[in-house]
């Protein structure tokens, strides 16, 4: 009986939802350098705004590439404050404030903002996480910078492209090599070097910054090596939870797709088979929401070995490769978790997407934002909303929705090479050009009773365009034409809407456009109106 009580309780964790936030490694030393007159209290103060919230667990990021709290085992941001030659070269890196920041913390205050945060985190029932940054390359390529390390410019030979003339083509170019035994020692020593130092209830290891790992060719080759090491770095967690007297989970953020993660080097269900994963999280690399994420396949497939799922949410979007972001609202973040929590994932994981600076404080007393304010104009009110909101499927089915079709912005280079970018179906589904007829599909979920469901969409000639609009057809039922309205805040063009048959309501939604004479879709939503 006792055995079948503990199968429960473990069970009733994994099922409860919530959010996850990812803090960024500058996430206090940024604002801290900006007004360098914080006290102990007000980083003390940082975790105490999320009590009560919807945020289960709390990602604390200790590298980009260089280390954020001042190491033993590699170059940190404290390191660059003093540093004043650098490849050979004379530098002052005092004009960045995140440097300036970690001074003013571990050495005109003199503590550490990790312990503290974890300490407060603990406090108030949020699990404290370390999450690493497994291969960053901001600013790899340039002479200088306080984003890079010594062994950066010390092990040229490491380099994940060394074919070119020049190192020319991307920051990915200057990537590490994961082949090489010192790059992967390296990052062990830092791993190590963190759990002695922090007490966590889990580590993270992000491979979305970033995917390439491995010599071009090499990647196959790689899922063996990089195999190798996660068992070294479970290995490694079980000391430390003897250490600790406690379970130190292990977490990944990977690619959306299986396959995609595998052309990299990554095999993520292996690691999840032999028991060394307790959390997968699946998101876009950075450029836009990934709205169409095979949330329900990894749901099933994770659910056999009881690995927590989530869904990441950044705060952007573009409906195809090389359109300008769109600002998200209210309700394109309901959207996204609606999308994630109704094909099975656990959490929302929030990256990019977090608020430590409580010189600008949440207004606790004031009302959720339900309209559809942006992120950079509503600011804290926004954030305040949606981590008391976006943790609940229930709370989220009574928010309107914005669902917008986005792309897939990261794949190996050999799956970008059949046509043109904007005519690559694998990778997104915008835009399309047909003469006659043309799909689209929308997991929106949910649809609560007495909504209303509209869809939108622009094409490259709307005078055209207008002249004879499309027939649409959702989920094969005839949708009404309402009419073309003019609304920037979502695209630069007209958008022709049609209003959506509640005989046509179902958790995906897939718009069927039938024209008269060639047509190009650019932007297609579809949007949920609940509230009044």
């Amino acid at each position: 009986m006792q055995l079948c009580a503990a199968a429960l309780i473990f069970q009733k964790f994994i099922m409860k939802k919530g959010i996850i936030v990812n803090q960024e490694s500058e996430g206090l030393q940024h604002p801290i350098g900006l007004n360098p007159t914080w006290t102990v209290d007000d980083i003390r103060a940082v975790p105490h705004e999320f009590e009560g919230t919807h945020i289960t667990d709390y990602f604390l990021c200790v590298n980009n590439t260089c280390s954020s709290y001042p190491s033993k085992t590699r170059t940190s941001y404290l390191d660059k404050y003093h540093q004043t030659v650098e490849n050979g070269k004379p530098v002052d890196h005092k004009g960045l404030p995140r440097v300036v920041g970690a001074h003013y913390i571990y050495e005109v205050l003199g503590v550490d903002e990790f312990t503290i945060q974890i300490e407060e985190y603990k406090k108030i029932g949020i699990n404290p996480w370390i999450t690493f940054r497994m291969n960053d390359f901001h600013d790899h390529g340039m002479e200088t910078s306080p984003n890079l390390t010594d062994f950066y410019h010390e092990h040229p030979e490491v380099r994940r492209v060394k074919f070119h003339p020049e190192f020319i083509h991307t920051a990915a170019d200057f990537a590490r090599d994961w082949g090489h035994e010192i790059v992967r020692e390296d990052m062990k020593a830092f791993i190590n070097e963190t759990l002695e130092r922090y007490d966590p209830y889990g580590i993270e290891l992000d491979f979305q910054r970033e995917l390439d790992l491995f010599a071009i060719g090499r990647e196959y080759e790689g899922i063996e090596i990089l195999n190798g090491f996660i068992r070294e770095i479970d290995a490694l967690v079980h000391k430390y939870e003897e250490k600790y007297g406690h379970e130190i989970k292990i977490g990944v953020r990977v690619a959306p797709d299986i396959q995609t993660n595998l052309d990299f080097g990554l095999d993520v269900m292996q690691w999840v088979q032999e028991g060394i994963v307790d959390l997968v999280t699946i998101a876009a690399r950075f450029e836009s929401n990934d709205t169409d994420m095979p949330v329900k396949l990894w749901s099933t497939l994770l659910k056999p070995y009881g690995t927590m799922l989530a869904v990441c949410i950044e705060p952007g979007f573009a409906p195809y490769k090389g359109h300008d972001h769109i600002l998200p609202s209210i309700d394109t973040f309901a959207a996204c978790a609606a999308n994630a929590y109704s094909q099975g994932a656990d959490r929302v994981y929030f990256f990019n997407m977090f608020h430590t600076n409580i010189k600008d404080p949440f207004d606790k007393s004031a009302p959720f934002i339900t309209d559809g304010n942006v992120w950079h104009e509503a600011g804290p009110a926004l954030y305040w909303t949606l981590i008391n909101k976006l943790g609940d499927y229930d709370e989220v089915l009574k928010m309107n929705r914005r669902h917008v079709i986005t792309y897939k912005d990261r794949s190996q280079l050999w799956r970008r090479n059949t046509c043109k970018p904007t005519e690559n179906r694998g990778l997104w589904q915008l835009p399309l050009t047909f003469d006659r007829d043309g799909c689209f599909k929308m997991h929106v979920g949910d649809i609560p009773e007495g909504a209303k469901v509209t869809v939108r969409f622009a094409v490259s000639e709307p005078e055209k365009a207008m002249a004879n609009p499309p027939r649409v057809f959702v989920n094969s039922e005839k949708c009404e034409y309402l009419g073309c309205e003019d609304d920037k805040r979502w695209y630069e063009k007209p958008l022709f809407a049609y209003s959506v048959p509640k005989e046509a309501f179902g958790p995906t939604l897939c718009p069927y456009l039938i024209v008269n004479e060639d047509t190009t879709v650019e932007y297609m939503e579809a949007y949920i109106k609940v509230t009044k």
